[in-house]
């Protein structure tokens, strides 16, 4: 496409809506909050790993002609990252490939998808952008206006030979305005129609709740039809399978991601919430992930909490300040919505080990005002005192069972012995009632937020009484819920106990307290852990 190929009033157009250098400017609420109105907090509130990120990550502005520059500790300049131009960047540079800017923007994250014999080169990865594909019954070449490496980021004009930190794949225009560049198929406007974009729709439930939920995502699918390339900047990220622990990007290319996202959100205006993974708009993607996307949006909370900067805290929290609202309660608000998010999307594993990595409830009762209630992490007590054996059903064994069957020692034996269970951690009680089955009784639910760890739930089944428990009351570790006892319609008396991921109850326990009949050994790992790894005095 070229300049004649357009006509004289889509020129006209084009040229009126890029004249001038820009930053969408982002508006909060009547009655602004200043910088220092938020919540702060200082690095050393933060778990070892999360501050590690934050110290690694590189100072970072893209300048008034778009390019990103980098800064030293002490503040002075660096200098611009290395640029190296994608084939697609070369030929496409005219006044009618520059992003629209009569629309929101977005920056969408990709991991590049190179294995462990890629040779990691500069030319390898322009190989890669520049080569021909074919989708759709025609051939075309891939873009990004970042790329982004495990090394140090670095100021320098070439970098052939050197490892990859933060490169500049594209030109932008004189006055600092993105190409556009080709990183996205075209939506799948039916599939969204079929309700089969979960995303979208995990958005919609969000803002049932809280309407302040929003993102570019929705205008993509429910507003008019804008081809999603001229309003996203693309970032490709090296390496693969991000959800996978062994290919996880280290904590310097995390870094250097939040780094330059940060960068680009200040530069053009872009709230953190029009920050998305190509899996969130293209069903079938895998890449970044959804635990990945999730630490990311995490982390730019955090770097907001640590900043000054009243207009970055505004990108990131100002969506869900209401007029003349709570700061501090907007700042909360936009963390759940990453773990609620995640939540919709994502399976309680994932969550869990998101919430591991981030000491997610940690930070949220800092927010809150809140001390630890027991300060032990993920260790729990043991449910049952005194010798007891687990020869009955284990977990995973038969495949539908998710906890262990622990049998006290003496209470199978003598009439009317009983053996007294206890609450393995300080928790809340969420749900106590029958336990249907094979063999009923009551039960219990417990959730259980250690700081220094990440939500889960301990469940104990079969008992024949509880004690003084109640739904929405918090209880020390130790505490008394009931008991097991031999009686003539327990002759065989045991506790069913089981471990599961925190989010089990939003997803699941909530409505159905029990596991379905029919499921089987994946479904339950999604849900529960183990809790044999959790008998060991």
């Amino acid at each position: 496409m070229d300049a004649a190929s357009i006509n004289r009033r889509a020129f006209l157009k084009y040229m009126a809506a890029n004249l001038a250098a820009f930053t969408f400017p982002f508006e909060l609420p009547e009655g602004s909050v200043r910088a220092n109105d938020w919540p702060i907090i200082e690095l050393d509130d933060l778990p070892e790993t999360i501050r590690d990120m934050m110290i690694r990550m590189p100072s970072a502005r893209v300048d008034t002609q778009g390019y990103l520059r980098l800064y030293r500790k002490d503040g002075r300049l660096a200098g611009r990252v290395p640029l190296a131009r994608t084939l697609w960047n070369i030929e496409r540079d005219k006044i009618y490939d520059r992003l629209y800017t009569h629309v929101p923007w977005g920056i969408v994250l990709h991991w590049f998808g190179d294995r462990e014999d890629f040779d990691g080169s500069l030319a390898a990865y322009l190989r890669g952008f520049n080569s021909l594909r074919e989708a759709d019954g025609y051939q075309y070449r891939t873009s990004a206006h970042f790329l982004v490496g495990a090394a140090p980021s670095m100021a320098g004009a070439d970098a052939e030979g050197e490892p990859i930190g933060i490169m500049q794949m594209q030109t932008p225009d004189k006055d600092g305005t993105p190409f556009v560049a080709s990183h996205l198929k075209s939506l799948d406007i039916q599939g969204h129609q079929e309700r089969k974009q979960y995303f979208v729709r995990a958005l919609y439930q969000l803002g049932y709740a809280n309407p302040r939920v929003h993102s570019l995502l929705q205008d993509f699918f429910d507003g008019p039809y804008l081809d999603p390339n001229m309003r996203t900047i693309a970032i490709e990220i090296t390496g693969y399978d991000f959800e996978n622990p062994a290919h996880m990007p280290d904590e310097q290319q995390v870094a250097n991601v939040v780094g330059l996202v940060w960068a680009i959100m200040k530069r053009y205006g872009i709230p953190a919430s029009n920050l998305l993974g190509h899996h969130e708009i293209q069903l079938g993607k895998a890449d970044p992930g959804k635990k990945f996307m999730s630490l990311i949006r995490y982390l730019l909370g955090v770097k907001a909490l640590l900043e000054a900067e009243e207009s970055m805290k505004g990108l990131v929290f100002g969506q869900f300040l209401t007029p003349g609202g709570d700061p501090a309660q907007a700042v909360r608000d936009y963390f759940h919505f990453v773990r609620d998010y995640f939540l919709l999307v994502g399976t309680p594993r994932k969550v869990y080990e998101w919430e591991s990595l981030t000491k997610f409830w940690g930070l949220e009762a800092k927010l809150g005002g809140l001390k630890s209630a027991s300060g032990q992490g993920n260790k729990l007590l043991l449910p049952l005192l005194g010798s007891f054996s687990a020869d009955g059903h284990r977990f995973l064994d038969p495949e539908n069972h998710e906890g262990v069957d622990l049998y006290a020692e003496g209470v199978r034996e003598k009439a009317g012995a009983s053996a007294t269970i206890h609450l393995a951690a300080h928790g809340d009680c969420l749900y106590t009632g029958l336990m249907e089955g094979c063999r009923q009784g009551q039960m219990a639910i417990f959730r259980h937020r250690p700081l220094d760890g990440a939500e889960m739930l301990t469940v104990y089944g079969h008992l024949n009484g509880l004690g003084e428990v109640r739904v929405g009351r918090s209880y020390p570790q130790g505490y008394p819920l009931g008991v097991i006892e031999k009686d003539s319609r327990h002759p065989n008396p045991y506790l069913h106990y089981a471990v599961a991921y925190g989010a089990t109850w939003n997803t699941d326990l909530s409505t159905q307290p029990r596991v379905p009949l029919n499921a089987g050994a994946s479904w339950i790992q999604d849900r529960y852990l183990d809790p044999s790894e959790y008998l060991q005095a």
